[in-house]
């Protein structure tokens, strides 16, 4: 029995792992957390599990749980920049990582992934994408990563201009919390899974496309020297990667998602990406290129930004001039959590009062 501590439980990964959970006697839930959701104190009751409220940068108090409950895994599903923090908690302690805040990756992820190396843990994607990648990578050596996007609700739309709240939290594929629903919106979560995959698979950004894709089947692929293409497709479900990364693949997780119809027939499309239309995506390439500290910049201007559009302060195409906006500035190199997180609450600043 595995005993998994989950961070960020009344959100959509956290729920999702819940609800999978219930009826696995090979996980046993040995503490939840969240920020502020009464909802809390009732999964506590439900999974006999003792709960805190924390959040992410609050690393002694988690510290102090992790001591307490003793898992032999972490789930990691905060949401946002403040995941970073819990992150290098958790490989601190040398517990195995199962990661669902790209955010950690994209801020810190060099850091991390030494952290890992040094106390022994392991660093487990739990994205869809990065799972999909992580599964394709195993005995084979890529010459490409292909990133499927499923477009979100404006793949077709030519005019932004006027996109209200509501319309851009209303994704086609995927039900999600609310802040990666718009990042889904702009194509910024594709952006931000670009930038992990960089760094948790060692690939440069010009061998990492991003491909959409409707229907959200298709995860990732690879693309090997031969030219030969590997896919991982399952039902757009979140089950499948959290639960491959909790417990591995094998006969203990039968029949989690419901199988493809073959039989039936269905159809898989890809398109490019509209640079015009979705600027965010570009500009992750851009930040990425520039080097951990532009990253930074990039997350926590879009975090603000979007905070700012889900008040009504700002419209949704102000997105990404904001976040373009902050990436044009300089700054210095960030090489400790200390000056991470002192960058990101500088950029985050700097966004904000563009809004």
């Amino acid at each position: 029995m595995k005993s998994v501590l989950v961070l960020g439980a009344t959100g959509s990964i956290g729920t999702t792992f819940l609800n999978a959970a219930k009826n696995n006697h090979d996980i046993h839930i040995c503490g939840l957390t969240a920020e502020k959701n009464p909802s809390l104190a009732v999964l506590g009751k439900e999974f006999k599990a003792p709960y805190i409220y924390l959040k992410g940068s609050d690393s002694s108090k988690l510290d102090e749980f992790i001591t307490r409950v003793r898992p032999d895994i972490v789930l990691n599903a905060i949401s946002g920049c403040d995941g970073l923090t819990a992150s290098w908690t958790v490989l601190d302690k040398g517990i195995d990582l199962a990661l669902a805040n790209k955010e950690s990756i994209v801020l810190g992820g060099e850091l991390l992934l030494e952290k890992a190396r040094n106390t022994g843990a392991e660093i487990i994607p739990v994205d869809s994408e990065h799972s999909a990648i992580w599964h394709l990578l195993k005995g084979r050596k890529a010459e490409r990563l292909i990133i499927t996007a499923s477009g979100g609700p404006f793949r077709t739309r030519h005019d932004l201009s006027s996109v209200t709240i509501e319309e851009a939290l209303r994704h086609p594929t995927w039900k999600m919390g609310r802040k990666i629903t718009i990042d889904s919106a702009t194509l910024a979560n594709k952006g931000l899974e670009v930038m992990e995959a960089a760094i948790l698979f060692s690939f440069p950004s010009e061998r990492i496309d991003v491909s959409i894709h409707p229907e959200s089947i298709v995860h990732s692929l690879i693309e090997t020297e031969e030219g030969a293409y590997y896919a991982l497709l399952s039902t757009p479900d979140m089950t499948l990667p959290i639960m491959t990364a909790i417990l591995g693949e094998g006969n203990r997780l039968k029949n989690i998602v419901r199988p493809l119809p073959f039989s039936a027939g269905f159809s898989l499309h890809f398109e490019s990406w509209d640079k015009e239309r979705f600027p965010m995506l570009q500009l992750a390439y851009d930040a990425l290129r520039k080097g951990r500290s532009y990253r930074i910049a990039y997350a926590s201007s879009d975090e603000a930004a979007v905070d700012a559009f889900l008040d009504g302060r700002i419209s949704f195409t102000d997105i990404p001039k904001v976040v373009s906006s902050v990436l044009s500035h300089d700054y210095d190199d960030a090489d400790t959590i200390d000056e991470i997180l002192s960058l990101r609450e500088m950029t985050k600043k700097e966004a904000e009062d563009l809004c």
